[in-house]
């Protein structure tokens, strides 16, 4: 039988059934007020009607049907979701799936026609001329700024032309 919270939270009506609230419900089942109000939702709870409260509408429900949840959800004998339980190989698979679908979010995506290797670029940015090189960054824009390799900005980065970034690596 349920414990009510307080007297005043039991109310008697039709043939003195007897109706306990959201927050009586909860502590009965042991599950959050969320809870029940989802087991509302799923009709698991039964037939509800509503009782002018403090502030307003109180929805209560028969203890019975309470008690019938209860039981329900402590029996053994859970109803199947359809859900299956997953085997030791089969969560190892998941498990190797999901790293693999981490690892390949975390790389950067290049953008549609960008693919074209560093090697067969007419125009080079300074990072790639570094990376093509072995050179820093910072010889080559010295190396710019002596005008000893040719280079200008277009856009937001240097562009060296793969020509001239050639005679320069001769040179040295």
């Amino acid at each position: 039988m349920i414990e009510p919270t307080n007297r005043l939270a039991f109310a008697p009506i039709r043939n003195y059934i007897v109706r306990v609230n959201k927050k009586e419900v909860s502590k009965f089942l042991g599950v959050s007020v969320r809870r029940v109000e989802q087991f509302d939702h799923d009709e698991r709870l039964g037939a509800k009607t509503y009782v002018k409260g403090k502030t307003g509408k109180e929805a209560h429900w028969e203890e019975e049907a309470v008690e019938r949840l209860k039981v329900e959800l402590n029996s053994t004998d859970k109803p199947d979701t359809g859900l299956q339980t997953l085997r030791s190989h089969d969560a190892r698979l998941f498990a190797v799936s999901l790293v693999e679908a981490m690892q390949n979010h975390n790389e950067p995506k290049q953008k549609a026609g960008r693919d074209v290797e560093i090697a067969d670029k007419p125009l080079l940015k300074l990072d790639e001329a570094a990376a093509l090189t072995g050179l820093s960054r910072q010889i080559l824009r010295k190396a710019i700024d002596s005008e000893e390799l040719k280079g200008k900005i277009i856009g937001r980065a240097y562009r060296i032309k793969r020509d001239d970034l050639d005679v320069f690596v001769k040179n040295l």
